[in-house]
């Protein structure tokens, strides 16, 4: 491959690194948010959704360019593959980071629920998956990438913790159905947040071993 792929390679790279740190921002400003009730706040969420949305659409015309123009194969070619599949996963982490910000609107005049500091640590792990995921794939590293999949059940047990806490507030504190809610949505987009940066890791340990895990493939081959 010419020098000019390369450097389209090394660009893809580099804006997925972009979109990432966006991506990024966007989950830190809406779960600020939720926790100051912030609606100004939750409104830059949005805007920020849009940018993201316009970067999703430049990469990916910049990996279908490289696979037309260059008709790359093997690695290169996985490389671009994953890069399309992570490009989408990203935005659609956008997207969740949007749900939980909208949020915001509904628990403005709503009252105070305590003891859900369990949100606030799955936001942490979550967004630890998301920064060490990206950093797999942008090193090619299978051994980082195995290390978030199985991070991923932590999180599914912290949603699920979360979901027991809010219930008993329901079933409690009848008055305060309303912003349990609201937070049981949060943990599920939290939780779903997680479960996209798994798939870029299995994405990741199919580029640098041709091994698929996903949907546990071998295990159902043996």
């Amino acid at each position: 491959m010419d020098r000019h792929f390369d450097e389209g390679l090394q660009n893809v790279k580099k804006k997925l690194v972009e979109m990432a740190a966006m991506v990024e921002e966007s989950i830190t400003k809406s779960l600020e948010a939720l926790k100051k009730r912030d609606l100004e706040m939750a409104a830059q969420v949005t805007e920020l959704d849009h940018r993201i949305d316009k970067l999703e659409m430049a990469i990916e015309d910049m990996c279908i360019e490289l696979i037309a123009r260059h008709q790359p194969v093997g690695s290169d070619l996985r490389f671009l593959i994953g890069a399309i599949k992570m490009n989408n996963d990203l935005e659609r982490m956008g997207d969740h980071s949007v749900n939980m910000s909208d949020s915001v609107r509904y628990l403005t005049d709503s009252p105070e629920i305590g003891q859900i500091v369990n949100i606030w640590n799955m936001a942490k792990i979550v967004n630890e998956m998301l920064r060490e995921s990206v950093e797999s794939f942008i090193h090619n590293d299978a051994v980082r990438a195995q290390k978030v999949c199985e991070r991923d059940s932590i999180v599914d047990g912290m949603r699920n913790e979360t979901i027991r806490i809010l219930l008993t507030h329901m079933l409690e504190e009848p008055e305060k159905i309303g912003p349990a809610i609201q937070y049981l949505l949060v943990a599920k987009n939290l939780e779903r947040i997680g479960d996209l940066s798994t798939n870029i890791c299995e994405d990741v340990i199919y580029i640098a071993q041709a091994r698929v895990i996903k949907h546990h493939a071998e295990e159902e081959r043996s």
